[in-house]
């Protein structure tokens, strides 16, 4: 039984002011490096065994302090990186609505708004796949933990657990800055099920263990 904690990255300039980011290689701002030396303590008291990160600088710098604190190298993995918003890259919510009006009301109905890039199906596929090929042959004992992206950890959540692009989108949303959401993997005769055991939590260095959350 695999155990994955999957946290976003803390915050950027871009995130701060709202700005669709994509497969650009925004770096932390100065509270983002305060986020990601928050986690250092409740994390490394789990005891992670692998550690993950994308191949963008955000999620980089975020995984960096707890991995100098545990002594392990975070793997790179590009199949984690967030949604490419295409021509939205940089465009806050006012920009995007004047320029792609249509769009935008599609994406706050919780479609895909872009015309370019990927669409919220084509990154749950990736980021499912990459975690099957992650936890395929974890020990029992092992803990992953995953920095990714926000737009990212929502698709691939909601396809392992059963809800489409824009079920997730409606009804789980998106993970905030350095926040976990915690997932187990049992394999089964019918392949692996997976088990949500919180969602968007907070980490506190005297947090306890999360509660499973039951989808309605």
């Amino acid at each position: 039984m695999a155990r994955v904690i999957l946290i976003r990255h803390g915050e950027t300039d871009w995130s701060r002011d709202g700005r669709w980011q994509g497969w650009s290689d925004v770096p932390l701002n100065d509270k983002g490096h305060r986020q990601a030396r928050d986690l250092v303590e409740p994390l490394a008291r789990q005891h992670p065994t692998h550690l993950v990160a994308t191949d963008l600088v955000r999620t980089q710098e975020t995984l960096q302090p707890l991995a100098d604190a545990v002594g392990l190298v975070p793997l790179i993995e590009p199949e984690f990186k967030e949604i490419d918003v295409g021509s939205w890259a940089g465009l806050s919510h006012a920009e995007a609505e004047e320029r792609y009006p249509e769009g935008v009301a599609r994406h706050d109905a919780g479609g895909t708004g872009w015309e370019d890039g990927e669409t919220y199906a084509d990154i749950a596929i990736r980021g499912e796949r990459a975690l099957l090929r992650h936890t395929d042959d974890l020990p029992t004992s092992a803990l992953l933990v995953i920095c990714a992206h926000g737009g990212l950890i929502g698709a691939t959540v909601g396809r392992v657990i059963g809800l489409t692009p824009d079920q997730q989108r409606q009804r789980l949303g998106r993970p905030s800055h350095g926040h976990a959401t915690y997932l187990k993997r049992s394999d089964t005769d019918a392949g692996p099920v997976w088990r949500l055991l919180a969602y968007n939590t907070p980490l506190w260095p005297d947090a306890g263990p999360p509660v499973e959350l039951t989808i309605l």
